[in-house]
């Protein structure tokens, strides 16, 4: 099948966020503030350790400091690219744990 026109919800192909680099919760660390141009690409799992099931949440990693940015709002056809079961599986703990 070929797309002649596409519609409303972004491919991954053609997805771009700018975001900074920056502390995104009371657990987080401060980041170096870079300016960062991302696409679907760049994202990668990581997780914190639940009561009971591992949290997983979408980051990037800065060029600039190596700090990991969680990066939110992301369109479902997105994250179904990001959520698939190998990259569950290669997803990275971020050293938290609740509970």
């Amino acid at each position: 099948m070929e797309v002649i026109e596409h519609g409303s919800m972004p491919v991954a192909e053609e997805w771009r966020e700018d975001i900074i680099c920056q502390k995104f919760d009371e657990y987080d660390t401060v980041g170096c503030d870079a300016e960062l141009r991302i696409e679907a690409s760049d994202l990668v799992l990581r997780y914190f350790k639940g009561t009971h099931f591992r949290h997983y949440y979408t980051a990037i990693q800065c060029p600039e400091c190596n700090k990991f940015t969680r990066v939110q709002n992301i369109p479902s056809t997105i994250l179904e690219v990001a959520y698939t079961g190998e990259k569950r599986t290669a997803a990275t703990f971020d050293g938290f744990e609740d509970g």
